[in-house]
């Protein structure tokens, strides 16, 4: 949501230009949510909105990391490969590890599990990712 614009207030700027569009209430809610502790006061409530915040800052992670990789994709990578770039504070530092323990904390999983589905799901939708990119 114009991150690259307002990198500090994204969040804070989202519910105006959402309102412009005629998004409803929910799809703000769950937008601004997603930034909850960190540029939004708004708190991730439903399940799809806590999958949000758990993910946004590890998919960052995980792209970084495949980013690295020879094959610069994350469908030969492991869990444990991931595991350790997330241990590894210096790595993709602006990638909050707090803010991904605490997204795992409020789905009531354990960070491998987040860490596994999120991976998983990546590599699921890398292709149609890349589909998208080059049209």
């Amino acid at each position: 949501m114009d991150f690259e614009q307002y990198p500090e207030e994204h969040c804070k700027k989202a519910p105006e230009l959402l309102q412009e569009i005629g998004a409803s209430e929910e799809m703000v809610h769950a937008i601004c949510s997603h930034g909850y502790g960190i540029c939004s006061d708004v708190k991730p409530e439903h399940l799809m909105e806590k999958i949000l915040f758990a993910t946004d800052e590890l998919t960052g992670l995980i792209w970084a990391a495949a980013k690295m990789r020879l094959s610069k994709s994350t469908k030969d990578m492991e869990v444990s490969s991931l595991k350790k770039k997330f241990k590894d504070k210096k790595f993709a530092a602006g990638c909050s590890r707090d803010i991904i323990k605490q997204g795992a904390e409020n789905l009531g999983w354990e960070l491998d599990e987040l860490l596994e589905r999120t991976l998983l799901a990546m590599k699921d939708g890398e292709d149609r990712v890349e589909e998208m990119i080059n049209k």
